[in-house]
């Protein structure tokens, strides 16, 4: 019961709200043709063919969530995660030399493995902010460079799962007994990725397709009371969707405009029309809900990189704005899955010196949600149904920081 009472809602992992590594989310989430880090396992395996010695990376990410709900602000626990990355050359010979790399990178939350609330249908909520990510995330990947301007790349990404059962009956003395199990399982998401130099041009250009990736949760509670309650209660299920990221395609170009600045653009397409439903019904029998009715999106971001050297050091500073439109359309029928428009704007900083194998990055991220109102159409009800709201309205800001420690090996 306490699990169906909780009003949390399924939400985009951290990697997709704030992107992955020490370098991207500082530009606003593009580096689909220019990583060549532990970060390319998310944005494009690809890159991983031009790695050229061993680096082990450490970091953390914060983020908070600032959400305005019919006036109220909701209680939204931050984002608390920790980083490590790794990135390996393959000591390979004949035509594959310096020619594979192997990466991988893990989002590990900081309070839990695992963590998945259900809903009631029909409550409002932020449908992709509403509640922190706390599902660990596995990414590997491989990149080969098939000829001196072109490389391909593919890894998979793993999400826990969680799945269980509650069982409730009584003892030989009468009284409730309850036997409960839980257990983690993974679900996998492949990502392939293709990047191409074009050196006359200054040219670079990279595109990277990622398979839906979701965390699921299921605990189905049953219960054999015998004389203890003459009544026959059904199986109760508390299923639904903890993480959802949707099937995306990112495209992008950078252009060396000159040999210490870097400008990059991407599109992101998005199928969010495929994003399931928070929480299933628990009963059998239950009318179907209507489905959540999300849209595809296509995102626009673009960045500008650029390294000043002083002495044996190096400083790169980065800054970029991506435009996250809204999968969610107004909600006038039954579901009240919230969502609104949002600008991303983004500041990065790295640092490394000749000296010393050591690199280090921080970047920090605003996010600004646009005002935005909901009102309810009573003739997609029934005379007799309660609505959840007439009108009401959304808005907010989310801010993230992140800081990321590299040594080369």
């Amino acid at each position: 019961m306490a699990l169906i009472a909780s009003t949390a809602s399924a939400r985009a992992s951290t990697l997709d709200i704030f992107g992955f590594g020490g370098r991207s989310p500082g530009l606003a989430g593009t580096g689909v043709a220019t990583a060549d880090d532990y970060d390319a396992t998310f944005l494009n395996p690809a890159g991983l063919a031009y790695a050229t010695h061993k680096r082990a990376t450490l970091g953390v990410l914060y983020g908070s969530f600032d959400l305005v709900l019919a006036g109220q602000r909701t209680d939204t626990q931050p984002a608390r995660g920790s980083v490590i990355g790794g990135l390996v050359p393959m000591p390979l010979g004949g035509v594959l030399k310096d020619r594979v790399g192997l990466g991988f990178g893990f989002y590990v939350p900081l309070d839990t493995l695992n963590k998945a609330a259900a809903p009631f249908p029909g409550v409002p909520s932020f449908a992709l902010l509403a509640t922190r990510s706390q599902v660990i995330a596995i990414q590997v990947a491989v990149g080969v460079r098939v000829k001196d301007h072109l490389s391909i790349g593919a890894g998979v990404i793993a999400l826990a799962a969680l799945r269980g059962n509650i069982d409730v009956t009584t003892d030989a003395a009468g009284r409730f007994t309850t036997f409960s199990e839980e257990r983690l399982v993974t679900q996998f998401a492949p990502v392939l990725g293709v990047r191409y130099a074009m050196p006359a041009k200054q040219l670079t250009l990279g595109a990277t397709f990622r398979a839906p990736s979701r965390s699921d949760f299921d605990i189905e509670v049953t219960s054999d009371l015998g004389d203890a309650i003459p009544l026959s209660l059904p199986p109760i299920r508390i299923a639904g969707n903890a993480q959802y990221d949707p099937l995306t395609v990112a495209t992008e170009v950078a252009w060396q405009a000159r040999p210490d600045l870097l400008a990059s653009l991407q599109l992101q397409y998005q199928r969010w029309s495929a994003f399931p439903l928070p929480t299933e019904n628990p009963v059998s029998g239950t009318p179907p809900q209507a489905p959540p009715g999300f849209h595809d999106t296509v995102v626009p971001r673009l960045s500008l990189e650029y390294v000043h050297p002083v002495g044996p050091s190096r400083f790169t500073g980065r800054l970029g704005y991506a435009f996250l439109w809204s999968p969610a359309p107004e909600m006038r029928g039954r579901q009240s899955l919230l969502d609104n428009h949002r600008h991303l704007a983004a500041l990065g900083l790295g640092w490394s010196d000749r000296r010393t194998p050591v690199r280090i990055d921080v970047w920090v991220q605003a996010q600004y949600l646009q005002f935005r109102r909901h009102t309810k159409d009573a003739g997609l009800f029934e005379p007799d149904d309660t609505l959840p709201f007439m009108t009401i309205s959304t808005r907010g800001h989310v801010l993230a920081s992140g800081l990321t420690v590299g040594v080369d090996l």
